[in-house]
Formats: C-alpha cells, structure tokens, sequence
C-alpha cells in the first residue's frame, strides 16, 4: 500500500508541475487566449491566496477586480480593490452592481474571504460559532447567489472555492474552522453537480499551511484545562505558516483551474496534502488517527 500511495502522490505531483508551468507560459496582455476578455471577482483580496491570485490572474490578462472589508485607497497594483464585506448582502449586492455596470459580465467567482476561529469548542461561544459560519460558509452563499443568475444567463462562468485541508482532515483546537471547511466541502460538492447542465463550472482548492497572515482568533472563554494544548497547537499552526510555501502556489493552482476546460472538483495543494488525504482514505482509522497526531504533534 505505501508504494502505491508513494506513486499516487509522485503522479499527481508530476502533473501539479506540468499544469503550473503552462499557467506561466500562458499568454498575458497582449497575447493570444481565452483569458484577455473574461471578468474575475476574487474575494478577500488584500493578501495571502487572494491576493497573489488576483494579481496572477490580471497577469495572465483577466480584467480583475479583488475585494477587501477596507481597501487602501489608491492601492498601487494589477487589480482593482473593491470594498466588500461577505457578511453584508447589502454589501455584496452594491459590489456586484459595481462590476455589471463596468463589464456587463462576471466569468469567473473565486471565493477567498475567511477567517479561522481558534480554541477548543468547550472554549468557543456560540456567537464565535455564528461568526465563522457567517463568513466562511454563508459569506460563500452570498456570494453564489449574487453571481449565479448572471452566469445561468450567460451560458458560462466558473467557480473556484479556496476551502481547507483541515475541511478534509479536522485539526484539534481550529474545530470550528474545521467545521466551517466541512460544511463549504459539502456545500460546493453538491453545487458542482447541480451547475453541470449550466455550463458552470465549479472547483474546490484546499491548501495546507502557507506563509500568509493565517492566525486564529482566540476562544471567548479561554478554560485551563484546555491552554497548554492550545498553545502547543497554534505554535504548530504558526511554525507552519511561517514556515510554509509561499502562497503564489496556491494561485497558480487557481490560475490553472481558471483556464481549464475540464477542472477538477478538488485540488489539494501543499506539504504533504495529497499524501495525508490518500492516507486518509486508506487507512484504516485506528492507524490513521496516529499519522493525525503525528502530522499535528497532538500531545
């Protein structure tokens, strides 16, 4: 079994690398290729994956307009920042009205917006839990249902979700931020397969840890019992920030799915991702709860 989870992940690896490189060789400005007229919406694009992707994909020769609760004004850039807080369909509904009214379009929805709630659930107020809901599952929603009747009305439009390795594997101490990737995870799914007959098509990209301002909120009611696990898990959560990849993968990543005329419905990206979800799926869950404890350093 390990030889051929072994040649599953070197495959897929091998793959990874080819499609980035034809998303760096794909023509940008001035060139030739689907992307010089298609209209992208990229969420939560003042840093990390947002960021990084909206500017690849105006590289590549998307009109793109990013998104930011409170954009710099005159932000120097590829891109143009757009105030929009998910949480607000007053919000969305203006953001939207802003970009029809410029493009007449939107070909391409990548949902980035989020934030990680930390702390165990014991520790976790049920406002805690409203909030990471409301930004990270229903923020998505929100979203879906402003662009979706312009791309049934279209013929075409794609849509990309930057979701979780932990919306796969759950991690202790980021429950709730786990929970929220879980119920996105089922969410698009199922969007995938109701999007078919449309001409939409619908992707999910679920990175592991990657150098971008990732950092979980603390607990409402932080409990004794539970700080030294917590601590010991945000120092790995942090060392694993910092100490990760640089998000211009992960944008490359969404950059590819962008031009492809057949994207995958999941795309794990990152350290060990590929290997820890076949794992996942292969192993029997007595030997798998050891590599999770491994993998996290769960005390």
């Amino acid at each position: 079994m390990i030889v051929f989870l072994r040649k599953y992940v070197y495959i897929h690896k091998r793959k990874v690398n080819k499609d980035e490189d034809d998303v760096r060789r794909s023509p940008g400005k001035g060139g030739t290729g689907m992307t010089l007229s298609r209209v992208a919406l990229v969420t939560g694009a003042s840093s990390g994956f947002g960021q990084a992707t909206a500017a690849l994909l105006a590289a590549q020769g998307f009109q793109v307009f990013g998104t930011s609760r409170a954009p710099a004004p005159n932000a120097p850039g590829s891109f143009e920042l757009l105030p929009l807080d998910v949480c607000s369909e007053t919000s969305v509904q203006i953001c939207l009205q802003t970009i029809l009214e410029r493009t007449g379009r939107i070909d391409l929805l990548v949902n980035n917006a989020g934030f990680a709630q930390g702390g165990a659930i014991e520790e976790n107020s049920l406002e805690d839990a409203r909030a990471q809901f409301e930004t990270n599952v229903f923020g998505v929603l929100r979203m879906l249902k402003a662009v979706l009747p312009v791309m049934r009305q279209q013929g075409s439009g794609q849509i990309i979700t930057v979701s979780s390795l932990l919306g796969v594997v759950a991690m202790p101490y980021l429950s709730l931020y786990s929970s929220s990737k879980f119920a996105l995870e089922g969410m698009i799914e199922g969007l995938y397969h109701e999007l078919r007959p449309f001409h939409i098509r619908v992707s999910l990209v679920e990175p592991t840890f990657f150098r971008t301002k990732f950092d979980a909120q603390p607990p409402a009611t932080p409990l004794g019992v539970y700080e030294s696990a917590r601590q010991s898990m945000m120092r790995v959560v942090r060392d694993g920030v910092e100490q990760g990849p640089d998000p211009e993968q992960v944008a490359r990543l969404i950059a590819k799915l962008a031009i492809s005329s057949a994207p995958p419905l999941r795309s794990y990206v990152g350290p060990r991702a590929n290997l820890l979800v076949a794992l996942r799926h292969w192993l029997p869950q007595r030997i798998f709860e050891q590599v999770r404890h491994r993998v996290f350093q769960i005390q």
